[in-house]
């Protein structure tokens, strides 16, 4: 498929007729969800057209979904064999290489069709291009077939809705011609970090641990070499942080970052995420030869997990000066000190008290994060601001 892509400028200009003809095929045979959306014109930005064509499936009920989701085809169903797809979805299976099925794939993808089918009452969707656009393998795509055929039908529906969303980010993201190197950077930042860990099958990174110093330095190498950042430090407690000054060197910072080290078998992107987004500002920051009227303070924090000894919270807490001393005793389940540890490590603990930071020589602290609930997802959202929080006390 190869064609000039269009701009947001091009389409917010556009009459509906044209609107409709610009954004045809992003959703498979159903031009009414463009129709509806071209009365929130002008679209600021790409992700606000997105948002926008979302809410209409929304706003239009189950029974559109329902319609919409059996308006597309089987994966290697009856539609690929008679080369009757559309243009877009013969890219993505092909690109899925759903069309160079062997034999055998071949028939067990047709039994998954029939058995999903009957279950649900509509074909199964899936977004074959994958999170970065260039195909899951068909061992993926069966896997997730497989998995899929126990969920509820509630579920599944919204399972289906939410694919499909997501296949019409691709295709807009074709038609624009547009590739999110930043978040893909981040992505592989993530992928890159996560070889380090305690366990072969599983991630797992704790506190002062040769994979956790390891992350450490990767960090830092990354915020030095990459990003530009002005200082790089790993800090009194394994804290790694850089500072990139504002256009006055001496102008109040924002503090962000968030942890990198895991629980055991833990996620990519706990924690992490906070501190590679930021980093992926500032390193965007840097190459544009820019400065903020403020500076910018990312922190990885060391620890937070408590997973290695009984105290969380040991890099943040010496920020705000509440690293307890009496910690340093504690041992790990090989009678390793946090003491011996820290020093094992080259760590000066007796700097620790002059990692304290003077709340009035910053802005503020903002930390961006995974969801760990189902509150976006419910509402098809993919990103959030949370303006309060919840606090918890555990009592044994």
């Amino acid at each position: 498929m190869s064609f000039e892509p269009f701009t947001l400028s091009d389409l917010n200009a556009a009459s509906q007729t044209r609107f409709v003809d610009m954004l045809d095929g992003t959703y498979e045979h159903s031009p009414w969800i463009a129709e509806a959306a071209w009365a929130q014109r002008p679209f600021r930005s790409l992700a606000h057209l997105k948002r926008a064509l979302v809410e209409v499936l929304e706003q239009a009920g189950r029974e559109a979904q329902l319609a919409l989701i059996r308006a597309h085809p089987e994966l290697a169903g009856k539609a690929m064999v008679a080369k009757s797809l559309t243009a877009e979805s013969t890219n993505e299976q092909g690109k899925a290489g759903l069309t160079d099925c062997s034999p055998e794939e071949f028939e067990k993808l047709q039994r998954l069709n029939a058995d999903y089918n009957a279950k649900f009452g509509w074909p199964f969707i899936l977004a074959v291009r994958g999170p970065r656009g260039a195909g899951l393998d068909r061992r993926q795509i069966i896997e997730a077939f497989e998995r899929r055929l126990a969920n509820h039908p509630d579920f599944e529906l919204a399972e289906c809705v939410r694919n499909i969303h997501r296949i019409a980010e691709i295709r807009l993201n074709d038609k624009f011609g547009h590739t999110p190197k930043l978040g893909n950077l981040v992505w592989d930042w993530a992928e890159a970090l996560a070889e380090f860990s305690e366990q072969p099958d599983a991630l797992t990174v704790t506190y002062l641990t040769r994979p956790h110093r390891a992350c450490a330095q990767r960090l830092a190498e990354w915020m030095r070499e990459g990003c530009g950042f002005d200082e790089v430090s790993i800090d009194a407690v394994g804290n790694v942080v850089g500072v990139y000054h504002g256009s006055d060197p001496g102008s109040k910072r924002l503090l962000t970052g968030s942890h990198y080290d895991t629980v055991r078998n833990g996620g990519k992107y706990d924690g992490r995420l906070g501190i590679l987004v930021p980093m992926a500002v500032v390193r965007q920051l840097h190459r544009s030869g820019r400065r903020l009227p403020f500076g910018i303070e990312v922190v990885g924090f060391s620890e937070e997990e408590g997973q290695r000894y009984k105290a969380t919270f040991l890099g943040s807490g010496a920020l705000i000066g509440q690293f307890d001393m009496a910690w340093l005793d504690q041992v790990d389940a090989q009678g390793v000190s946090l003491r011996q540890a820290m020093q094992d490590a080259g760590l000066r603990i007796e700097d620790i008290p002059g990692l304290k930071r003077d709340p009035a020589r910053y802005l503020g602290f903002v930390e961006v994060h995974i969801e760990q609930g189902p509150v976006l997802d419910a509402l098809n959202l993919p990103l959030g601001v949370v303006t309060s929080i919840n606090g918890s006390v555990r009592l044994m």
